[in-house]
């Protein structure tokens, strides 16, 4: 679950202060992950996010709060203001195939039943939606019971104060592409990882503790190393986030042309770690981002 909030800030998820640790420190101690890249003349910053912060965390650190005042591009991973208009099609995308409660087997049903009784749902409450949107929902829910209460994100912070201050908003994908990197994984796949999120629950918080400890670090090691942990099955990192990071590249490298502008371009952090991520990718095209 973890990495849910790291990836995919519509679908909620898309899943990270060192929680306890960060929230209590000097907000300008915190270096997450951020990269220049230059070229011509154009400059783009490219931030790693976590969706989801502990109240608090908020204001970023001095230089990133700097570098967002002199952009004239503010880029994130979807158009945020949409939210509301496109649930229907979040909810019809995520009832319209074959759904939990058809592909689990009796084992399994009883599981994610009991599991959903304890955070006190209903057991059926996932029943007729997709294993993938089950996924999301329940990493949410996992976090439940936690101790620190959660505000915005860094997306939504910045994604706030761009519309107020009149920036330009680019997205790097639409929720239609966002929700097909989830959707269109095997039954077989999305139900295996709904279900190992399941099995780990009670690990939600100390991987959440872990992994937004390693974000404001900007500990890289760590942060591949929870993920790793996270998605063992090849098909769902290839979709989540490798197939995601290519399909960015064409936006960013639109940005690179922009002769004068600064750019901060804001997702979730676990794009910029890991096989073949945003930064790697630019490196293959003949870019050379820079750690900040």
């Amino acid at each position: 679950m973890p990495f849910l909030l790291l990836s995919g800030r519509f679908l909620a998820l898309t899943l990270l202060a060192g929680l306890a640790a960060a929230a209590s420190a000097q907000v300008d101690a915190r270096r997450p992950p951020l990269y220049l890249v230059e070229h011509e003349g154009a400059k783009v910053y490219l931030l790693g996010s976590v969706h989801v912060l502990p109240v608090g965390a908020l204001p970023m650190p001095d230089h990133i709060e700097l570098i967002y005042t002199a952009a004239a591009v503010v880029g994130f991973e979807v158009d945020l203001s949409m939210s509301a208009d496109l649930y229907p099609e979040l909810v019809s995308a995520a009832t319209d195939e074959a759904l939990i409660g058809d592909l689990l087997d009796d084992e399994q049903r009883e599981t994610l039943h009991a599991s959903l009784r304890e955070f006190g749902y209903p057991g059926p409450s996932f029943d007729a939606f997709e294993p993938w949107f089950g996924s999301m929902s329940y990493g949410m829910l996992s976090l439940q019971g936690q101790e620190q209460a959660f505000g915005q994100g860094v997306d939504e912070y910045f994604f706030e104060r761009a519309g107020f201050d009149g920036k330009e908003i680019v997205a790097l994908e639409t929720l239609a592409d966002q929700i097909a990197a989830f959707d269109d994984l095997p039954d077989a796949s999305q139900v295996e990882y709904l279900m190992s999120l399941v099995a780990s629950a009670d690990q939600a918080g100390p991987q959440f503790d872990e992994l937004l400890d390693a974000w404001a670090a900007g500990d890289d090691a760590r942060l591949t190393g929870v993920l790793s942990d996270e998605f063992e099955q090849p098909d769902v990192f290839e979709s989540i986030l490798i197939g995601r990071n290519r399909s960015w590249i064409p936006t960013i490298e639109t940005l690179l042309t922009r002769n004068g502008d600064v750019s901060l371009v804001i997702f979730g952090a676990g794009h910029l770690v890991g096989r073949d991520n945003v930064v790697d990718l630019l490196r293959r095209a003949g870019y050379k981002p820079r750690r900040m």
